[in-house]
């Protein structure tokens, strides 16, 4: 499938974990998805290993995914849908920017 980038973002969620420590708490594990929104509405995961490498950035944030948004911004990709039902891109980071 090819669709045209309108922005990209990155959605953090937080899952309560089963791992007790001393004190008995429990803690949140964090998972975090960059995607790219289409003008058609579709939703397309970016793997966040690319980013890193593509940017050559240990950590995400922000700034980053504002540049990332800002370098895919009206840009065609190709992207396919995964077993579980997500679109995800067809290739690297770097064959579209």
């Amino acid at each position: 499938m090819r669709g045209k980038v309108k922005y990209v973002t990155r959605s953090v969620g937080y899952e309560e974990s089963s791992d007790s420590y001393h004190s008995h708490d429990t803690h949140a594990v964090r998972y975090t998805n960059t995607y790219a929104v289409l003008y058609n509405g579709d939703e397309v995961d970016i793997d966040e290993d690319d980013i890193r490498d593509y940017y050559d950035r240990s950590y995400i944030n922000k700034d980053l995914i504002d540049d990332l948004s800002n370098d895919l911004h009206n840009e065609w990709i190709e992207y396919y849908e995964d077993e579980d039902g997500d679109y995800c891109l067809d290739g690297d980071l770097c064959d579209y920017i």
